[in-house]
């Protein structure tokens, strides 16, 4: 049997509050050692992720930052 799907919507509030999160531990990971990275990285918004260095963190918040412009521009069209 199969589900419907069901569109999820977000509202420009809840991706300008992403975007400033993001940006703000992008900016903390940027100024991190990797030690530190490996402390700290459990309090971050993308949550636990196993072996993950601090170099894939960066990247990992860049992809969202740029999915989130591409909604929030989505929502102005």
């Amino acid at each position: 049997m199969m589900q419907a799907e069901t569109e999820v919507k977000v509202s420009r509030e809840q991706l300008e509050t992403m975007n400033r999160l993001h940006r703000r531990e992008l900016r903390q990971l940027r100024h991190m050692s990797e030690a530190q990275f490996q402390v700290f990285r459990r309090n971050f918004s993308f949550g636990q992720l196993d072996n993950m260095t601090r170099a894939e963190a960066q990247q990992l918040l860049m992809s969202m930052l740029a999915l989130n412009l591409q909604l929030l521009n989505d929502l102005k069209e």
